[in-house]
């Protein structure tokens, strides 16, 4: 087979999986959402910390996929800006933490690995590593002294569900079905030096 028959091939069951499920009635299942329930910062040792609590609710789309052994890539952001900034001024501070969530059948366990510090927690329930999963406690921001004594801020978090980072075959259903749409809103605070 040449390489345009290739293609040709791809583009046809690409198309066939997208008319399917867009035609195909959905199961009922329970939808997911996400949703920042709190955050706060605070001074420590010079650092501007976060704590934060997340109540990540998965859809059963989700959970299946997790189950049948899909890690799923959780991003947290986290933004601080100045009051008064300028439309075009940069963010003091925009960073994402990346978290892996997955099911490991053979041990019977989840785990909920950050990617940013390499830390992996094991688990014995599914509610066990989402609870963990949502709870930040002191990460640190930024610097105490980068924030200018006198200065308003507003800072704001989210959580979404990463769906670049599935499985390719599993990602133009994620693009198309609300169940993988997994975002919370943003939840803003003042934040002052």
């Amino acid at each position: 087979m040449n390489i345009k028959q290739q293609q040709y091939r791809r583009w046809v069951v690409l198309g066939l999986t997208l008319c399917l499920a867009l035609v195909l009635p959905a199961r009922a299942s329970r939808a997911g959402d996400f949703k920042v329930e709190s955050a706060s910062t605070s001074v420590v040792d010079g650092q501007v910390v976060l704590d934060a609590h997340i109540d990540y609710r998965f859809s059963d789309a989700a959970l299946e996929a997790l189950g049948n052994g899909v890690p799923l890539i959780l991003e947290v952001q986290i933004e601080i800006e100045k009051d008064d900034a300028w439309p075009w001024e940069r963010s003091v501070l925009d960073t994402r933490r990346r978290y892996r969530f997955r099911h490991h059948a053979l041990a019977g366990t989840y785990q909920v690995e950050d990617l940013e510090s390499a830390s992996l927690l094991n688990f014995a329930t599914r509610e066990a590593a989402i609870r963990t999963l949502g709870t930040i406690r002191g990460l640190p921001l930024i610097e105490h002294a980068a924030l200018q004594t006198g200065e308003h801020y507003t800072a704001r978090i989210r959580a979404f569900l990463d769906i670049e980072a599935l499985p390719l075959p599993l990602r133009p259903l994620a693009y198309l079905s609300p169940s993988w749409r997994l975002a919370s809103d943003w939840l803003s605070w003042s934040l002052r030096p």
